[in-house]
């Protein structure tokens, strides 16, 4: 059993960066994954199964800790990639991983840097950072900037909400971002949890560091000016601040609206998610950590998507 490879028990591996997170713990070979999900049915947990991955049908808000003790019992690493209504579950994934000795949990983060105060989704985050801290719990708290599939404008093609987000430059246009390739985040947390260097520590994940108006030069040498002229909507701050007034008193079912606005608030008028101010907030640079990492740059990626768009949250809204 010593000999065994660790075992990594991943809460939330249906979604986004559930399934980015198992993919990249399969492909590193150095694991044995458990993926624990309330539907264990979904597709990609039905293929994860055939690849040799334990499913666990677990419901977070109605789970006890006897279950979740068994889930956890002869983990090594618990990672939580979860709905935003069960980021207050995971007190209690934390207190049956004490309970059984998982040596490292790393909770629900996966976003970008900012302060309190700026992001209520983000202090939820931050709250819960603060209750594996007083559990005594080994942790790593791992954030991964923005998404490089939400920063590149989707072609004409792609339609919808999600689309029409990508097309909106918030502010000047010139704030810049810490990015990452969503489907890469897997591939970097194999290499953050088994590094001791990364105990009780926080990890910024990035790949790249650019604009919404360097976006929107790739996208236009791509498809033209006339692409720009159709797709391309400008936010003025002063308009865009209205817009954070008002969904800041939306009623708690369109909370989710309230979310969106103040992480475009944070990133594309605070400028909060850039790799220097996390690097003075004492976030370790994944980068320094890894040299030897060679992520494409964010035109590469652009490139990249134009030939074949993954479309996160497509089908959400």
């Amino acid at each position: 059993m010593s000999q065994q490879k660790p075992l990594v028990v991943v809460f939330g591996a249906s979604g986004e960066t559930g399934r980015s997170i198992v993919e990249g713990l399969l492909r590193s070979g150095e694991y044995r994954v458990a993926a624990v999900a309330r539907n264990p049915s979904k597709p990609a947990l039905v293929k994860f199964a055939e690849r040799g991955v334990t499913v666990h049908q677990v419901d977070l808000l109605a789970v006890t800790q006897e279950r979740l003790k068994e889930v956890l019992a002869g983990a090594d690493c618990a990672i939580a990639t979860l709905p935003t209504t069960c980021i207050e579950a995971q007190k209690e994934i934390v207190e049956a991983a004490k309970a059984v000795g998982v040596k490292r949990f790393v909770p629900d983060d996966f976003g970008t840097e900012a302060p309190t105060g700026v992001m209520i989704l983000h202090d939820k985050k931050l709250a819960i950072r603060e209750y594996v801290k007083k559990s005594g719990l080994a942790y790593t708290f791992i954030e991964v900037g923005y998404w490089m599939q939400t920063v590149v404008p989707w072609p004409a093609e792609l339609s919808g909400f999600v689309a029409d987000l990508t097309r909106d430059v918030v502010g000047t246009g010139d704030v810049p971002l810490a990015i990452t390739d969503l489907l890469h985040i897997g591939d970097h947390v194999a290499r953050i949890i088994q590094d001791d260097r990364t105990l009780n520590q926080t990890v910024l994940i990035w790949e790249d560091e650019k604009t919404q108006n360097q976006a929107w030069a790739i996208a236009e040498r791509k498809f033209g000016s006339e692409f720009v002229q159709q797709k391309k909507k400008v936010i003025p701050e002063a308009e865009f601040m209205e817009q954070l007034e008002a969904a800041r008193a939306v009623p708690p079912e369109q909370v989710i609206f309230r979310y969106i606005t103040e992480y475009r608030y944070s990133l594309y008028i605070r400028g909060d998610n850039t790799v220097a101010k996390a690097k003075a907030a004492g976030v370790l640079d994944f980068k320094e950590l890894y040299p030897d990492v060679k992520a494409p740059t964010f035109e590469e990626f652009m490139i990249a998507f134009y030939g074949s768009p993954y479309q996160p949250y497509a089908d959400m809204f």
